[in-house]
């Protein structure tokens, strides 16, 4: 099944959140391995490497048991775009709302996997309207 939000193939909330978790270690390590995605995550290995094989089979990862895992060009992608839209709901919550940061990022992370790519714009659109005044 096709995402209305971005043409890629339908992600559950759980993969998004692992494709985040393998984006953001790799931006600050090069790679990622299965100990440090559980780590981030907060879950067990296991669950690490079933949801790497489901992020393989979608071509998002480039994954082999016990090596570093990689985000294919696609994969860096759908992160990029799930970091993104993390980030402005965030800072909407910060800016517009007062929220203090940890429940703003926790906050965010439960709308990130709900609302499409159009709405999420117009919290930009408020957020950079609010810092204007």
């Amino acid at each position: 099944m096709m995402n209305k939000k971005n043409g890629f193939p339908e992600l559950s909330n759980s993969l998004e959140d692992y494709i985040e978790a393998v984006r953001n270690i790799e931006l600050e390590k090069g790679c990622a391995t299965v100990g440090e995605i559980a780590e981030a995550l907060n879950v067990k290995k296991p669950s690490v490497s079933l949801a790497m094989k489901q992020l393989k089979e979608r071509g998002l990862v480039e994954y082999t048991q016990y090596s570093p895992i990689v985000l294919t060009k696609s994969g860096r992608h759908e992160a990029d775009r799930v970091i993104s839209c993390h980030t402005i709901i965030k800072e909407f919550l910060m800016t517009v709302l007062h929220m203090e940061e940890p429940r703003a990022d926790e906050v965010a992370c439960g709308i990130e996997h709900i609302m499409s790519l159009e709405e999420i714009s117009r919290f930009q659109l408020l957020t950079d309207h609010v810092r204007k005044y």
